[in-house]
């Protein structure tokens, strides 16, 4: 866990999120996937950076504060089993500028992605729906014209536990966002060992 907000960060805070990071499997999923269309032009989510968002980014202002609030969260609730059964394009895919794979979300996931916003503090309302969703590519306009291939849709069949909570920092710089881990905690009070690596690329 980081310390309290330095003197940058007092007025405009951090640019966060909490996430759910995949596992090994999951993570070997994705990069069977990768290998299996690498000439596809697009930018891979690197294996530690795949997670699955159950609170979007915002503005925070005492990291402290959400971490203290995530590791209570995170000791009431149980690890997930999650399986995707399909990767598309998307979100929109007449308009789309991610891979992604989707499936039917666990039970209690999207009570859990809705109960999480009042304790951290992210303004906004929760979402009505839930899509259960891994962003594992990214790109633009420009390169999904040069790809050429405007559609995706396979049908995979990707299983994996998700028993981590972690609040990432979002740093937004030319080349995609970049993230930095600022502390986990382990699902039904199971130990983690919190760490802060250097940011890496998206």
């Amino acid at each position: 866990m980081v310390g309290n907000p330095v003197d940058g960060y007092l007025m405009e805070g951090r640019r966060v999120f909490a996430g759910l990071p995949v596992g090994r499997e999951l993570a070997e999923a994705v990069g069977e996937f990768r290998q299996g269309h690498s000439g596809l032009r697009v930018r891979w989510v690197k294996p530690e950076n795949l997670h699955l968002t159950m609170v979007p980014p915002w503005q925070c202002l005492n990291v402290d504060a959400v971490c203290r609030a995530l590791s209570g969260e995170a000791a009431r609730q149980a690890p997930f089993e999650v399986s995707f059964e399909r990767v598309s394009f998307g979100p929109d895919p007449r308009r789309p500028r991610l891979i992604w794979a989707t499936g039917k979300a666990p039970a209690g996931m999207p009570e859990f992605a809705r109960s999480l916003r009042a304790p951290v503090g992210a303004p906004g309302e929760p979402r009505k729906s839930f899509l259960l969703h891994l962003t594992i590519a990214r790109f633009n306009s420009h390169d999904f014209k040069a790809m050429g291939a405007h559609t995706l849709r396979e049908t995979v069949l990707w299983y994996g536990t998700l028993d981590t909570i972690c609040l990432y920092e979002s740093i937004l710089k030319p080349g995609g966002a970049h993230y930095r881990e600022l502390c986990r905690f382990g699902l039904g009070g199971k130990s983690v060992v919190g760490s802060m690596p250097p940011p890496v690329s998206a």
